[in-house]
């Protein structure tokens, strides 16, 4: 039986910044690419939409800057971010009219698991996504539900705020715009429509 030779997890550090997540979450799937990780485009927006939450949460809510490591177990895809916050991650129910709110609760629709584990410095959260092969039948089923579900919530939440400019130019600065972009996509991947 030949052993699979997996590749050496990507590493890398983020400073707050303009670019930071948008450049992070590029990197975290162009590993995925470069691995050959049997994950679809769909996957791999759902990766990066993961990404965004926990990277933005570490670089708001922990200060500024973070470490992110993406390892392929040859199942999943794991991504991890530490940060120096002692403080662990809340997911949070926003209503219709809040700007924020939803990154956790969005994460575990689009991820098969996430978690947080205390560092003695801070901690690091985590989410993966199976390879399409290892979600099957009435599983696979669930998840794209659950998905399906996540992106209606958001698609109609996205709708109401950002008819008031003030809100969608707070919405831009924060990413929500483009959390949201990401959810429709998904949504219409999924074969979904809102």
């Amino acid at each position: 039986m030949k052993h699979q030779q997996l590749p050496a997890p990507d590493e890398f550090h983020v400073q707050a910044g303009a670019d930071a997540v948008g450049d992070a979450r590029r990197r975290i799937v162009l590993a995925a690419r470069h691995w050959n990780v049997p994950l679809s485009d769909s996957a791999l927006a759902d990766v990066e939409l993961c990404a965004s939450e926990i990277i933005t949460n570490a670089l708001t809510h922990a200060g500024d800057e973070c470490w992110v490591r993406t390892h392929w177990t040859g199942q999943f895809l794991q991504v991890e971010v530490t940060d120096r916050s002692l403080r662990p991650p809340v997911s949070s129910t926003a209503s219709p009219d809040d700007t924020s709110g939803r990154g956790l609760a969005m994460v575990e629709c689009f991820s098969h698991a996430w978690g947080w584990v205390p560092k003695e410095l801070g901690k690091t959260v985590f989410f993966i996504v199976a390879a399409e092969a290892v979600l099957t039948g009435t599983t696979r089923l669930s998840a794209l539900a659950r998905t399906a579900q996540a992106c209606i919530t958001q698609a109609r939440s996205t709708a109401l705020w950002a008819s008031d400019t003030r809100r969608r130019r707070k919405a831009r600065t924060r990413g929500q715009a483009l959390r949201a972009s990401t959810a429709v996509e998904a949504l219409d991947g999924a074969g979904w429509s809102a």
